[in-house]
């Protein structure tokens, strides 16, 4: 009953990573749709395999929790492979953080346990060294994440000049339509 209580909290933690809090909204327009169940287990299997095998577990022994933790896992599928298609340099730290975070949580179980004082300290490090890397690659997505916002933003702001400096012409034409003064000469016949 302890390692299924640790594995719950392993996935919840996961479950902060996806996009969706909780997983129950829709993706927005425009944004892919969830992997399927075999494709979320075959990435799994093949990058998480502990989160694989406990995950199987879960399967056996509580199917409504698997099918809850299925679809929260799939929002860091998706993730992944949304990284992997606009930024590849940062899906592969998308996944070492994901890695190193399943890893976190066994060092932190052991530190709760360790019988003394050395062994705490030196587990105590290692988590702390596990962390500052996490916290390093979730960093540098974020930084992407404000460069492409920012170059979004450069976008509209172009677009809103053109716009303010081509006032004139946009009302006349817009005119034009809306009483239908058309030039003969000019239109499509």
């Amino acid at each position: 009953m302890k390692k299924f209580a640790q594995f719950v909290v392993l996935i919840s933690g996961f479950c902060l990573l996806s996009p969706v809090a909780g997983g129950q909204e829709p993706p927005p327009p425009g944004e892919p749709p969830l992997p399927s169940e075999q494709e979320t287990l075959a990435f799994l299997e093949t990058n998480l395999p502990e989160v694989f095998e406990n995950l199987q577990r879960l399967r056996q022994n509580e199917p409504e929790i698997f099918q809850h933790e299925i679809r929260m896992l799939g929002h860091m599928v998706r993730r992944y492979n949304e990284l992997k298609r606009v930024a590849p340099e940062l899906a592969a730290g998308f996944l070492r953080a994901q890695q190193l975070d399943a890893q976190c949580r066994k060092v932190a179980e052991a530190l709760r346990q360790a019988p003394d004082e050395a062994q705490k300290t030196a587990l105590k490090q290692k988590l702390e060294e596990m962390l500052n890397e996490i916290f390093d690659l979730r960093l540098a997505e974020r930084e992407l994440e404000v460069k492409n916002l920012e170059r979004e933003l450069n976008k509209i702001r172009t677009m809103l000049e053109t716009r303010r400096e081509a006032k004139g012409q946009i009302v006349e034409r817009r005119l034009r339509d809306l009483t239908m003064e058309v030039d003969e000469a000019m239109g499509w016949w």
